[in-house]
């Protein structure tokens, strides 16, 4: 299963962007998107920017992925990674 995450653009390179995020750097082709500067945030998949980002969306998307980590550590009060988001206890 592939996950799209957040990046950050640090550098462009034509229709390529050199991008970081999630403790890594990665060359994105960025012809779906369009014209990317520095600063700009995108959703990232498989060597594409599939979408560009808020800097809010990303921080958002960033939380969630933390959360889901979380989980996969076994921490069981998983809310504070999804916020606005109630689940019914049982």
């Amino acid at each position: 299963m592939c996950l799209a995450i957040p990046m950050q653009v640090v550098e462009v390179d034509g229709a390529f962007a050199w991008c970081e995020g999630r403790g890594r750097r990665e060359r994105l082709n960025t012809m779906l998107v369009g014209e990317v500067a520095p600063g700009d945030w995108l959703f990232a998949q498989l060597g594409q920017a599939r979408e560009r980002l808020t800097r809010q969306q990303a921080a958002e998307i960033e939380l969630a992925l933390d959360g889901v980590a979380a989980a996969l550590r076994g921490e069981k009060d998983l809310a504070p990674y999804f916020p606005g988001i109630t689940v019914a206890k049982p």
